[in-house]
């Protein structure tokens, strides 16, 4: 039988037909893809029964031919196959293409989570199984291979006690999938998984056929178009529900699989006071570029974090009600229990009346029940403060016989001290259970669930000075040099009179951004994460947030002000600017005083990206990160780094432990913070196994990078960088902000034009009307991954690989590839995305859109794309892409045959579009066809 292996090992979708065991033992050996491709072709055959039923055969053999073609194409590629695949589409009236074109969209989401569903599948045999072998990023893997390098149990137990990985999710448009759908697509992965079950009874069996049916079924008849766009309250309220479905269960129990793993090297469990994962969010609070997040949607959206954080405690203390049911208790809690105060407040007496059990009295001889009975009086006091706050009622101070939470630390203490006698009085078995739990949920989420970061462009506060400084007669502050900008915010920030005049008249623009500062100094501190400065260029942009904090925030602490450096020239000059701040008197004694000398910088990969291509802003963001670190040390600083990464390779996406591993040793320090965005949340966390695998992949990397820190790199690989750089910039630069033709062939051959008709979120796809510099760098990523040519992440890559091979330097970038790996990690990620790319279908929409004058334009982009593959395959050693990386392998070939429809008619419903056949069955078509094709993708921006 073969030895199970981190690549074949997973669990059977039918015992009876995928696993066979010997001597008696789970120790299985499971087919790598064939789990998958039955629980595909069982959903594909169910979903084509379902549209026969309601469409009718016509339709059911329209859609059922389409796949045979493609299915054919995939298999043979062969040119022939792909014109008769085209031909047909291209036939199809436009009610049954729109039919197929839902169907095929359907696939792609539903393959998608049928691979969720086999790597839950494969996690759960190595959780079960008992092979030599570790599954790879696990704790039990990471563990070993450090003890193997020397290391002791007390030296990992010591490091991992202290990493602390904040996530945190944000409201950038790239879940091209309305919520209505997930749902529905997560019971299909849960029915899936519910199959594996080898004890089910038939009736049992029956029932979860009829599920996935009634699943399938309501996701047909679901409206996959998006039909308003989402306002930031509703984008909010996305971010919560995922924090509410699966990221609060993840969190403990995914702590308790540390704590098994560390036993079995025979360390102690994470203390008590470890918090290894934090979340915030940006949705509500990114105003960057985005006129629809005001001041008043930041209030509202903290206040409705709290209110779901309250929900969702409620729940968990009723559950302990049931729990703790004890009546012996250590004298401490009976002391506690002494000390507390009545609540007989009328309004909950009302409130009790909707508790589900001990809502009106609770026995005195129980002593854990009277407490958390306490505390649920107290969380619902808080609950309906804070709904009359947000319905805008009139508020005056809290009533003093219904006392509310006003820090995490007042609910904490009691929790502590139930905690605390458990143990004490011999029933620390129970102590360890669900309490445990609800105190790391505690510490974890706080009284918000997540904290909100603010963002804002820094053109927007120099607006708001300029008007300032103008009304108060003192000249124009946009006008001024760096220099007098310096002196006059120090001067500024170093007096206690205020600067902002009262009722100060201004435009609704200034008025915002004042408003936004009032707002912030209003909200608890502990509702509020970083202020984020967008486009931060120089030192003055820092100060001058602090000076607007020091205006409105007198009776609470600033928050912490992080400049965000997304350009290639802010990365370049990032080491001045900092230590221009680092040597202001006033900023080093504030940085001290309130943030205990630590300072927080985000580096921003998507701009950068469009800025100067892929590999030029990777190499610039490394180096930025090794110099920012040593000019900190200089001051005594410590540096934490917040990795503003999108899903796409283009935008600094890919695998959580390649982007970790891949940072210059010294940088992460236990401190990870980093942005999880749009289809990313889903594919993270989308389902309860999921999200615990993603919190290991994020802990056990930062924990090798922090103990096997990589810090071998050779000078004359840096020097081969730093001219590989070079060059792959001007080959850039050459193409997309020099050739003349660039943009209007940029236009015609995708459908950057018509992104914003799916309507996936509330910001404006553009910052200002202009070329591609003025474009975010979502709809810029989005819009060559619908055609599959993926330009902005391998251009200029294959320019600088041949310029290594023509000085005899190929050997040294190989040599760089297997070692280092900043190196390694780069041309793994250009891999994974040269196997997406596709020219036969790039093609297609040069030859159906593109006028013949720009033709050959495309044309030699598609050459050099091919001459980069070539290149690319030099470097890593492989025949063909991803021999190194079956998993993934496996994973496109699965998507495949679902895509290439979807190209196909969206090409040809761009063309019926721009020769103004417009009617609302060609949009919706099109506007499916960009959702399936960012879900077989796995990727939007």
């Amino acid at each position: 039988m073969e030895k199970p292996t981190s690549l074949n090992l997973a669990s059977s979708a039918s015992y009876e037909s995928f696993v066979s065991r010997k001597d008696g033992k789970h120790k299985e050996s499971v087919d790598f893809a064939l789990p998958l491709k039955t629980d595909i072709d069982y959903i594909r055959s169910s979903l084509l029964n379902i549209i026969g039923s309601h469409c009718g055969r016509e339709t059911y053999e329209a859609v059922e031919k389409i796949r045979e073609l493609s299915y054919i194409y995939d298999t043979q590629q062969q040119d022939a196959n792909f014109i008769d695949l085209c031909e047909y589409i291209e036939s199809l009236p436009e009610d049954k293409m729109l039919m197929a074109t839902s169907f095929f969209s359907n696939m792609c989401n539903i393959v998608n989570y049928a691979d969720y569903v086999h790597r839950l599948r494969r996690r759960r045999a190595f959780e079960r199984g008992d092979s030599e072998m570790f599954q790879r990023y696990s704790c039990d893997e990471i563990f070993h291979e450090l003890l193997d390098h020397g290391f002791t149990p007390e030296e990992i137990h010591r490091c991992i006690c202290h990493i602390q990985c904040e996530m945190v999710l944000t409201a950038h448009p790239t879940q091209a999938v309305r919520r209505s759908l997930l749902s529905k697509l997560s019971k299909i992965a849960t029915s899936l998984l519910e199959r594996d079950r080898d004890d089910l009874t038939p009736a049992e069996r029956e029932r979860l056929e009829q599920l996935l049916e009634c699943a399938l079924s309501a996701l047909w008849r679901t409206d996959e178009v998006r039909r308003t766009k989402p306002k930031p309250e509703d984008e909010a309220r996305s971010a919560l529900q995922v924090v509410e479905d699966t990221i609060w269960k993840a969190v403990p129990r995914y702590i308790r699989s540390i704590d098994r793993s560390l036993a079995k090297i025979g360390a102690p469990p994470l203390p008590l006071d470890a918090v290894p994962f934090l979340f915030g969010s940006w949705a509500g609070g990114d105003r960057d570029g985005n006129p629809f997040v005001t001041a008043d949607v930041t209030r509202r959206v903290c206040l409705l974090n709290r209110l779901r954080a309250l929900n969702l405690y409620l729940q968990e203390v009723e559950d302990l009600l049931f729990d703790l049911s004890l009546h012996y208790a250590s004298d401490e809690l009976h002391e506690y229990n002494k000390r507390l105060p009545l609540t007989n407040s009328e309004s909950l007496e009302k409130e009790r009346l909707k508790y589900k059990e001990f809502w009106n009295h609770v026995p005195p001889a129980e002593p854990y029940r009277l407490l958390l009975a306490y505390i649920r009086d107290r969380l619902t006091a808080t609950k309906v403060y804070t709904e009359n706050v947000l319905s805008g009622k009139p508020i005056t101070e809290p009533d003093p016989q219904a006392p509310i939470y006003t820090h995490i630390d007042e609910l904490l203490e009691p929790l502590l001290v139930m905690y605390r006698s458990l143990h004490d009085t011999g029933d620390g078995v129970i102590a360890e259970d669900h309490l445990k739990d609800f105190i790391r949920q505690a510490k974890c989420f706080g009284l918000e669930l997540v904290r909100l970061d603010i963002r804002q462009e820094a053109d927007r506060h120099t607006e708001a000075m300029a008007a300032i400084t103008r009304y108060i007669g003192i000249g124009d502050y946009s006008q001024w040099n760096e220099e007098k900008r310096l002196s006059f915010l120090s001067e500024v920030l170093s007096s206690r009179r205020p600067l902002i005049p009262r009722h100060f008249p201004c435009d609704e623009t200034v008025q915002e951004v004042l408003d936004t500062f009032q707002v912030c100094s209003e909200l608890g501190a502990s509702s509020l994460g970083a202020y984020i400065i967008s486009m931060c260029m120089a030192s003055s942009d820092v100060l001058l947030v602090e000076v607007f904090q020091r205006e409105f925030c007198i009776h609470r602490p600033t928050q912490r002000v992080v400049p965000l450096l997304e350009t290639i020239h802010a990365l370049q000059n990032a080491t001045k600017m900092m230590e221009t701040l680092f040597s202001n008197t006033w900023y080093r004694q504030h940085l001290e005083k309130s943030f205990g000398n630590i300072q927080e910088i985000m580096v921003g990969y998507s701009d950068s990206g469009k800025d100067g291509g892929r590999l030029t802003s990777a190499w610039e963001l490394y180096k930025a990160q090794e110099s920012l670190t040593r000019v900190a040390e200089k001051y005594g600083i410590t540096l934490r780094f917040f990795h503003g990464r999108g899903g796409t390779v283009g935008r600094g996406g890919g695998p959580q432990h390649l982007a970790i591993l891949s940072q210059p040793p010294g940088t992460i320090n236990k401190y990870f913070r980093v942005t999880i965005q749009g289809e990313v949340i889903q594919q993270d966390f989308g389902l309860p196994g999921l999200a615990d695998r993603t919190l290991e992949c994020y802990l056990t990397a930062i924990l090798k990078a922090e103990m096997m820190p990589y810090s071998q790199v050779k000078s004359e690989w840096r020097e081969l960088m730093d001219v590989m750089s070079q060059i792959s910039y001007k080959t850039y630069r050459s193409v997309v902000y020099e050739k003349p033709d660039f943009v209007k062939y940029f236009r015609y051959a995708t459908p950057e034009q018509e992104i914003g008709r799916l309507n996936i979120g509330s910001r404006p796809q553009k910052r200002k009307d202009g070329g591609v510099e003025t474009l975010r760098a979502i709809p810029w990523i989005f819009a060559w991954n619908q055609t599959r040519l993926h330009l902005p992440v391998w251009l200029g890559t294959g320019a600088a690989i041949e310029y290594a091979k023509e000085t005899n330097k190929l050997e040294t970038l190989q040599s760089m590839y297997k070692e280092w790996p900043f190196v390694h990690s780069y041309f793994d990620l250009m891999t994974m995305v040269l196997a997406k790319a596709d020219s036969r279908i790039s093609a297609k929409y040069d030859t159906e859109l593109v006028p013949k004058e720009l033709q050959a334009f495309g044309s030699s982009l598609r050459k050099l794309l091919a001459e980069t593959i070539d290149m690319v395959l030099h470097v890593t050693g492989e025949k063909r892409l991803l021999d190194n990386d079956i998993v993934m392998q496996r994973a496109m070939d699965s998507r495949r045959q679902w895509l290439t429809p979807m190209h196909i008619v969206q090409v040809e419903i761009l063309k019926r579009l721009r020769a103004g056949m417009e009617t609302q069955t060609i949009v919706d078509t099109l506007v499916i066809s960009m959702k399936a094709i960012a879900a077989g993708m796995q990727n939007t921006g």
